[in-house]
């Protein structure tokens, strides 16, 4: 591996803790409300027949509503056992927090429906679409549905694209900031961890020089994803040094604000003028570098490309950009002025085979509805698979239908693997990580331990013709709440390498048995079962 081993390598400091001030106010606020609530309902104990009659029949109405919505399974598994449980405070919690609606500000702002779809530009007309959804279909037959449906839902593929993988975020940084150095136009990075450290101080110190260079430098974050990790006013401050910086979702200590405040921008992205892009699991903090220790050896993967795909990566930014600076959908920055023809220079002839099929991809909770393309592509990789389908995910909860196909692919006789860490950076996920792991070993898919530490590569490869690399967890945030990306490949080399790296992974990685997980104690098991069940909202 590269970089410092794990015993030479610093510990991780304890957090400086910089937002404790907004911190403890927030959490001061959401006690007092929650007080309120419940002396609320306790105060109306005097009504309680009649409030609970009347609870019990609004509360059947609302179940009813559950049921026949168009929502994942266990998410109505969860609701309906809070609304009947706990017949008027159910039904408020689940007003506030999982009704399925969407909140005003994020209509009015976010770009809906077919405005997350990439715009046509120069290499992705409707001629052009077609033409490379027809020839990846004549190349690679198993494939073309895939494609076909990215397609349709927006998503166009490139061909003969310049795509390097990154096994490591220690890997991707350098590059990404040799990239920045040259950077003419404009720098766009977006993550959901921005820590100070290290690595956050050299790339602040480099995003200013470029600042001062007449670049066009914006730096958006996610508020929660970084509250432990920044100073109060962070954005402000930034925003007065050149830097164009905003943050995503402000969080707001307000109970009502959570269902607000569940959606968070899970998408990192570095596009440099519209040329190189980079992607993958890796935030900004020294940890995704492996500059200090965390949770042992933090094992993250990354993307770089380079050619007509960068294009689709620059929207994806723009339109989280536009919703984080509260514009008008109407109101929309011209995206196209960030289009460069220079892209298609900054891939190099190659011989044939080499350059991948490139399909950049976002997802979120709102603009896809009734599709989901994050979920549904992980779904037809893992049905297409004919020999095997490898995966590398931080956490694994997930719901009945991703289950179900995991199964049937092994007992069809496809070779199914999962790597999760083997040192968690969170116990309760782990918990019930490894609850999902009893059904999948009894149909016969092996899962495997990162024995070394974390492992945090969210990757997908199959049958050495296609993969996938992104910020896209085995979860229900990733797959229902949270704003994701990633960039599916097909062909070249760049699929050669993913597998490569899984095998290297593997060879460290401790098996674990259904003999292991079934010999549980009776207390983990009862733990884990209560966690399943409000597994959706982990």
């Amino acid at each position: 591996m590269a970089g410092k081993t794990v015993s030479e390598r610093p510990r991780k400091p304890k957090k400086k803790k910089p937002n404790i001030l907004r911190i403890t106010i927030a959490a001061a606020l959401f006690f007092l409300q929650a007080g309120l609530l419940l002396f609320g309902v306790l105060y109306m104990n005097s009504y309680a027949l009649v409030l609970y009659a009347v609870g019990m029949i609004v509360a059947t109405g609302v179940t009813i509503s559950i049921v026949y919505s168009e929502r994942n399974s266990s998410f109505k598994l969860l609701w309906v056992v809070v609304v009947m449980a706990i017949p008027g405070l159910g039904v408020l919690l689940y007003l506030m927090w999982g009704w399925p609606r969407t909140p005003y500000r994020i209509a009015k702002h976010m770009p809906l429906g077919a405005d997350l779809a990439i715009p046509e530009a120069p290499p992705c007309t409707a001629e052009l679409r077609k033409e490379c959804v027809d020839r990846l279909g004549d190349e690679f037959p198993a494939q073309k549905k895939i494609v076909s449906y990215l397609d349709r839902s927006g998503y166009p593929a490139y061909p003969e694209q310049d795509v390097k993988y990154y096994k490591l975020g220690d890997e991707l940084f350098p590059d990404m900031m040799e990239e920045i150095s040259r950077a003419k136009k404009f720098v766009f990075i977006e993550t959901f961890i921005l820590s100070e450290g290290k690595l956050w101080d050299s790339l602040y110190e480099l995003l200013c020089k470029k600042a001062e260079e007449g670049v066009d430098v914006r730096l958006l974050y996610d508020d929660f994803g970084s509250i432990f990790a920044l100073p109060y006013k962070f954005g402000k401050q930034k925003s007065r040094e050149n830097l164009q910086v905003a943050e995503f979702n402000r969080f707001i200590p307000f109970i009502s604000r959570i269902y607000v405040g569940n959606h968070r921008n899970h998408q990192k992205l570095c596009v440099v003028d519209g040329v190189t892009a980079f992607t993958g699991g890796v935030n900004i903090a020294d940890e995704y570098a492996n500059l200090v220790e965390a949770y042992g050896h933090w094992k993250d993967s990354g993307m770089r490309v380079r050619g007509d795909a960068v294009w689709s990566l620059t929207v994806m930014f723009l339109q989280m950009w536009t919703y984080a600076r509260s514009r008008k959908r109407e109101e929309k920055e011209d995206f196209s002025r960030f289009y460069s023809e220079e892209a298609r220079n900054a891939v190099a002839p190659a011989e044939a085979g080499v350059r991948s099929y490139a399909l950049p991809l976002s997802d979120g909770p709102y603009g896809n509805i009734p599709n989901r393309p994050a979920e549904y592509l992980y779904l037809q990789m893992i049905n297409n698979a004919r020999k095997y389908i490898y995966i590398s995910t931080p956490y694994l909860v997930i719901d009945n239908e991703m289950s179900t196909a995991l199964c049937m692919a092994a007992l069809a006789g496809v070779d199914v693997r999962i790597i999760t860490p083997g040192i968690p950076d969170k116990k309760y996920v782990y918990h019930v990580t490894r609850y999902f792991y009893g059904r999948l070993l009894k149909a016969g898919v092996r899962i495997f331990e990162y024995t070394p530490g974390f492992i945090h590569a969210k990757n997908i490869v199959s049958d050495d013709e296609t993969a996938l690399v992104g910020t896209i967890n085995f979860d229900f945030r990733s797959f229902y709440l949270h704003f994701e990306d990633a960039v599916w490949v097909c062909g070249g080399n760049t699929v050669a390498d993913i597998r490569r790296d899984f095998d290297d992974t593997l060879a460290i990685s401790r098996e674990i048995l259904l003999e292991e997980w079934e010999k549980r104690p009776w207390w983990y098991k009862v733990i884990q079962a209560l966690l399943r069940l409000i597994a959706p909202l982990l």
